[in-house]
């Protein structure tokens, strides 16, 4: 009897010794799984604070990029107008093709055209209107051939308002104006306006009487 119940408490050892290995070995792999889980995420946080880090670093030279990029601006600015370098004309651009739709202030802030002004010439309207056939007022663009009053409103926009004025500007220059302001306009021919503005700011009624009717195909 002693002998059967030694036996059974060893038995009862060893049982509750096994046990206790099989346990630990179990919540060891355990915990081995939850750390390999972990290290990425642990990874992954230290990539995260190191870019951080980095992009901070690079906040001040943006910074001073920027302010470099100013100062070349400002240094560009001073030096082209300290050797009196001055910006080519550009036409400005109507985008609708209907005129009603044109903004005409956004005309006038174009550049306006540079003109190199002849020698003054005293006109006289009564003399003018005598040999043209129609009363005529002084510098008025619509006594141009081919010019009505809303081409003369673009001409305003580019700055071109006197007959003197229309005579200095180039051909190309109205037809940049023209084809900016739509195709309405494109039928337009602009050739023979700078010809026929000379000829009335400098008075001869007759050379313009005798161009315009060949434009029209007269004698």
């Amino acid at each position: 009897m002693p002998y059967t119940l030694a036996k059974f408490f060893l038995w009862g050892l060893l049982m509750a010794l096994a046990g206790g290995i099989v346990g630990w070995l179990l919540r060891s792999l355990k915990a081995r799984t939850d750390l390999a889980r972990l290290r990425p995420a642990a990874s992954d946080q230290s990539e995260v604070d190191r870019l951080r880090g980095e992009l901070s670093d690079l906040e001040p030279v943006v910074a001073e990029r920027d302010r470099l990029r100013m100062e070349l601006a400002d240094v560009r600015g001073s030096s082209a107008g300290a050797l009196g370098f001055s910006s080519t004309v550009e036409t400005p651009i109507i985008p609708p093709d209907d005129l009603d739709r044109v903004e005409m202030d956004d005309l006038a802030d174009a550049a306006p055209v540079e003109t190199t002004a002849p020698a003054a010439v005293e006109l006289d309207p009564d003399a003018a209107a005598a040999i043209i056939g129609k009363k005529i007022a002084i510098d008025d663009l619509t006594a141009i051939e081919g010019i009505g009053p809303k081409i003369a409103e673009l001409c305003s926009g580019i700055g071109v308002t006197t007959w003197t004025q229309l005579a200095a500007t180039d051909v190309d220059t109205l037809q940049s104006m023209l084809d900016a302001a739509g195709s309405r306009f494109q039928m337009h021919k602009p050739a023979s306006w700078p010809q026929q503005a000379g000829l009335l700011a400098s008075g001869q009624w007759a050379e313009f009487v005798a161009l315009t009717k060949s434009l029209a195909g007269g004698t």
